[in-house]
């Protein structure tokens, strides 16, 4: 369809403005006229049209420009300013009756901080006056910022007064039967002040009157002036008008600037912004020195920073989290204790906000997705029963699946307690503790075997979880179950005999493979203590609340890796934050420490020290308060029980909706990007059946590193980092290469998931036959009689870790196909650096690359030695 000269001139109109920069402000007549061919006539009656259907405004000035216009933008003067009916309420009266006043209207002072919306404030008193009669719709509208003019006085005086300092020509003059609008009017010298305050109050009327030709009715100025110092002004200025700032107006008007801001986001990407609720609140809760205005452009940054992410699909919507804000907005977070009133009734339950990009903000949130917390208990559970028997070797599938069993529920002390046996009786019947108890001692004659209490505690809990979860085991291999039985034979049968006495006594009908995790409780690990362990350490809001909750688990478990934190209600964020902190440096073993935690700002604290000392810190949400208080609120408010009981599941199952549908990442790592951690990459997309992203990324520059993790930290759950070096960022897991080739690929998503396995030593057959694969030009032949070679010889001059040897094996295998394939090697930034301060180095690996380059006929430059200098140097 051919299009209609409107359309012709709106879509360039558009395309214009979009592209650019240099017409922000709008293009003229003229130019539309020029640049299209059309005449200059009929393109202005084509946008009076567009004007009038409110697709295209234009402005006040001289010559008049043409934008498009912003339907959140556009409003009727002050009929639908935010904070009308409240904060702005006061302003609004007294500007009203500065513009109605009858005959002339009345000068105006406004006095607000910077960025409180005063020359947006000023533009809506001028639409107020057009609209009303008092200034015509032609009527000008001039603004001078005396910021603008700060190191030019003489062109600020021109401006104000003339040329010749007569007036003519000046602001003044330009504002002829309109509104004069002077900007930071106290940035002005006391000369320049009294000169237009004696002018407003003498001489401007008979100034007029002396200069215009015309016989209509009186001419007129409204002078309005900011300031954000309160300077005093005198009874020359009739009117004073105080702006608020942003600080002092109501949550629910900062809330609603929040959504007007998102929602003229979304019109201009012409996308719909998703925003999580934590965001919201953190912008809520933080200060903004320049008040609106920084607001705005927050949240306006924030949008780009997100739209990058999607800017090549354009059916995705833009999706913001708190990564997206700059770090002062994410410190908001921190205040939400005391502010907690703040939020009711603007977020009631829900995750997220939507911003539909034709219709703006919408009341209707986003609805979090189901999340049974339970099944997450239950899949633990059964990663945890289903840690198979290694063919390695019985022994060690046994060691290794008691130690985790045992690290479950970490029981040391003796059995005869009867303290502990009380506190276990509270949460396992006493059917079980006697069951337990009975076949126990039975096994003590039997195998003449003493028993730790770990394992009398770890059956009673074992015992009891059979009863209240349905466990539908995986089945275990015919082989493995047959070594077991073979290796341990009277263990097993004990075994059975207590599956058939849980058959009789509770009614449990247990597969077989029950009775071989009963054995392995029997079997003798005669394992040493390990030194270092995790801990556990439990944060909750309340006084004594964290601290029962540890002394509880420590009775019941006999454990001394368990601590608490009692974080009161009226102590300051920052104290609490230098607290945790001393006391997680205080309690890490060196293995890194488990925190459980219930609500509020306590996940912002403990991300924000994981970032500032080097401990494994991994949390835990238990909402249990947050629970309790929604279900005491529902209560209050319902009669129902069952309704009541209803919604509060529902509640409890979306409350992790957001950590759930973050995508999980897993990052491939080498010193250059390229080599192993590429290989790494399309080794774990083609054999893992995760789902997860695989993104390989290079860790010579440690400070780009960073911020590539960061900007990913974004957008996606990092799961963990593989590769040939831990680089201990943010407290994400690492695996090592070699961990990965040293078992099957059958075996990878168990490594991924961290699944203890027990491995075999490291054979580089598996490395061979996905190279083989992978590469076109090297001979895996020729690789195999070459590189292991290398590797020993390198080995004699270094002591190299595992990590290492398989690290740069996989690094000259690549290398190799790269420079076979033709590709350019990349550049090493710190090239000259290294060779220089790791001379000796540099000539002895170059002497042993050389057997390399004869082989293969290939050259291997400064750069990429400097980069295997990295590697055994592990910088």
């Amino acid at each position: 369809r051919m299009k209609k000269a409107k359309e012709i001139v709106y879509d360039f109109v558009q395309q214009i403005v979009y592209t650019g920069s240099e017409h922000k402000e709008g293009i003229s007549t003229s130019f539309i006229a020029e640049s299209l061919g059309i005449q200059r006539t009929n393109v202005s009656t084509l946008l009076n049209e567009l004007v009038s259907e409110g697709t295209i405004k234009k402005s006040n000035t001289r010559p008049v420009l043409y934008s498009l216009a912003e339907p959140f933008m556009v409003e009727r003067d002050f009929s639908t300013l935010i904070g009308m009916d409240g904060s702005l309420r006061n302003a609004i009266q007294l500007a009203k009756a500065a513009i109605l006043y009858p005959n002339s209207s009345l000068n105006v002072l406004i006095s607000a901080k910077a960025g409180c919306g005063t020359t947006f404030f000023v533009s809506k008193m001028f639409e107020f006056a057009q609209n009303n009669g008092v200034l015509g719709k032609e009527a000008p509208f001039i603004r001078v910022n005396c910021r603008n003019y700060s190191k030019d006085i003489f062109s600020l005086n021109s401006e104000l007064f003339g040329p010749k300092g007569d007036l003519i020509g000046s602001c003044f003059d330009q504002a002829h039967s309109g509104l004069l609008f002077i900007d930071h009017y106290d940035l002005l010298d006391a000369k320049q002040q009294s000169r237009i305050l004696d002018f407003l109050d003498n001489g401007w009327e008979h100034f007029y009157h002396q200069n215009d030709s015309s016989n209509g009715p009186g001419i007129f100025v409204v002078l309005s002036c900011s300031t954000q110092s309160g300077i005093q002004v005198d009874r020359k200025i009739p009117v004073t008008i105080e702006l608020p700032e942003l600080k002092d107006r109501s949550s629910s008007e900062q809330f609603d600037l929040i959504n007007h801001f998102f929602s003229v986001e979304a019109y201009n990407s012409q996308r719909t912004i998703i925003v999580s609720v934590e965001s919201l609140k953190a912008l809520l809760l933080s200060d903004f020195n320049y008040n609106v205005k920084e607001l705005e452009l927050e949240i306006k940054a924030a949008c780009a920073n997100a739209y990058v992410r999607v800017v090549n699909d354009p059916e995705r919507d833009i999706a913001l989290s708190l990564e997206d804000f700059k770090a002062h907005i994410k410190k908001g977070l921190l205040r939400i204790k005391e502010n907690y009133q703040a939020f009711d009734g603007l977020f009631d339950n829900t995750e997220k906000v939507i911003y539909d990009k034709k219709t703006g903000y919408q009341k209707d949130f986003g609805t979090s997705a189901n999340v049974d917390l339970y099944s997450e208990i239950k899949k633990q559970y059964y990663e945890l029963e289903n840690r198979g028997i290694n063919r390695t070797g019985i022994n060690n599938v046994i060691n290794t699946h008691i130690r985790n069993l045992f690290n479950k529920y970490s029981y040391h002390n003796v059995l005869d307690d009867q303290n502990n046996l009380e506190q276990l009786s509270k949460i396992v019947s006493h059917e079980v503790i006697d069951l337990v108890s009975q076949w126990l001692t039975t096994c003590k004659k039997e195998l003449s075997r003493e028993f730790k209490s770990s394992v009398f505690f770890g059956l009673c809990l074992h015992v009891n979880s059979l009863l209240t979860i349905k466990v539908h085991r995986k089945n275990m291999g015919n082989d493995q179950i047959t070594k077991i039985i073979q290796e341990y034979p009277r263990e097993y049968a004990l075994s059975r005999q207590f599956s058939s006495v849980l058959k009789k006594q509770l009614g449990l009908d247990l597969p077989v493979e029950e009775s071989i995790l009963f054995s392995m409780f029997l079997i003798e690990t005669n394992e040493k203590e390990e030194v270092g362990k995790p801990v556990l350490l439990y944060i909750m809001h309340g006084k004594g609340t964290a601290s029962s909750l540890a002394e509880t688990t420590n009775a019941l478990t006999q454990s001394n890796n368990i601590y608490s934190y009692d974080l009161l209600l009226e102590m300051e964020t920052q104290q609490a934050m230098k607290e945790i902190k001393e006391q997680v440096m205080k309690i890490d073993q060196g293995q890194g420490v488990i925190v459980i935690y219930d609500m509020g700002s306590i996940k912002t604290i403990m991300e924000t020290i994981a970032e500032e000392i080097n401990i494994k810190i991994r949390l835990i949400h238990m909402p249990i308060t947050l629970v309790g208080i929604d279900v005491a609120r529902k209560c209050l408010m319902e009669t129902d029980v069952d309704y009541v009981y209803h919604m509060a599941n529902v509640d409890l199952n979306n409350l992790r909706n957001d950590e759930e549908k973050k995508n999980g990442l897993i990052i491939t790592l080498c010193h250059t990007g390229e080599g192993g951690a590429e290989q790494l990459k399309r080794y774990v997309d083609q054999y893992s059946k995760l789902g997860m992203k695989v993104k390989a990324l290079s860790v010579s520059a440690r400070d780009k590193l960073v911020e590539e993790v960061l900007t990913l930290r974004k957008i996606y759950r990092i799961h963990t980092f593989v590769g040939t070096y831990d680089p201990k960022l943010f407290g994400i897991p690492f695996i090592s290469i070699a961990k990965i080739f040293e078992n099957s690929k059958e075996n990878l998503d168990r490594i991924l998931m961290f699944e203890p396995i027990t491995s075999k030593f490291f054979n580089y057959d598996e490395v061979y036959d996905y190279l083989g694969e992978q590469f076109k030009y090297v001979s895996i032949p020729k690789l195999k009689m070459v590189l292991p070679n290398i590797i020993d010889e390198v080995g004699i001059f270094y002591s190299l870790t595992e990590d290492q040897q398989i690290g740069l094996f996989m690094h000259l295998a690549c290398l190799i196909e790269r420079l076979l394939e033709g590709e350019t090697v990349a550049k090493n930034e710190e090239k000259k650096k290294l060779i220089s301060l790791f001379e000796e180095d540099y000539r002895e690996i170059s002497k042993i690359l050389k057997k390399i380059e004869r082989a293969f006929k290939i050259i291997i430059d400064d750069n990429e030695i400097a980069t295997i200098i990295m590697i055994i140097k592990k910088i």
